[in-house]
């Protein structure tokens, strides 16, 4: 009868022992699942602090990209008056760089460009040869569209103002008839804003 006795003895044990093991396992996989989430408390304070973060970078994002606008406008309109200039010496004829009107078709008026600008041809002349220009585009054609060069608004944030008279460059490469300077300021209207200065010598070179 002992050795059966012993054999039940070990049995149990063993069983007590299985169950224990058994309990610590599921213990520490529980702890590990608890270890694993998160608190309401824990992703409000996540969430906050996300606000905070994007409310302080907004504005300097902004800004940021105000100022690429910005640059991107004069890199376009200096190019433009490049082109301009470029153009009357192939041409060997005036061309003109002037406010759009709103069929963007000829030349505006006003000193505020804010609404874009085109770049065409002015070959008008009198039989003295003055006045030089009747500041106005010469009619378009089928081989010969003008303006050659239409630009829409610019972006609401952004404000250009130039001559009222429109900008003159000659078949010399010179600009305009009267031996002054021209200049074009681009500016912004956000906090903060620089304006840049585009300057057009009477020699036609261009600078900003």
């Amino acid at each position: 009868m002992k050795p059966q006795f012993i054999t039940v003895k070990l049995n149990a044990t063993s069983s007590a022992s299985a169950s224990m093991m058994a309990c610590a396992f599921s213990g520490r996989a529980a702890k590990a699942v608890r270890q694993c989430g998160v608190t309401m408390i824990e992703l409000l304070v996540v969430i906050v602090i996300a606000a905070i973060v994007a409310a302080i970078a907004a504005p300097s994002l902004q800004s940021t990209l105000n100022n690429f606008r910005q640059k991107s406008a004069q890199s376009l309109l200096v190019s433009d008056l490049n082109q301009a200039r470029a153009e009357a010496i192939k041409r060997n004829t005036r061309t003109l760089v002037c406010v759009r009107n709103s069929a963007g078709t000829g030349c505006g008026s006003g000193a505020n460009w804010q609404a874009g600008w085109v770049v065409c041809t002015d070959s008008f002349t009198t039989s003295t040869g003055l006045p030089p220009s009747d500041d106005e585009c010469d009619a378009a054609t089928t081989d010969n569209p003008n303006p050659f060069i239409v630009r829409p608004a610019l972006d609401a944030v952004l404000a250009l103002t130039a001559p009222a008279t429109p900008l003159h460059f000659n078949a010399n490469s010179s600009q305009g008839s009267d031996g002054t300077a021209a200049t074009l300021t681009l500016g912004g209207t956000w906090s903060g804003a620089v304006a840049n200065v585009i300057t057009v010598a009477p020699t036609g070179n261009i600078a900003k």
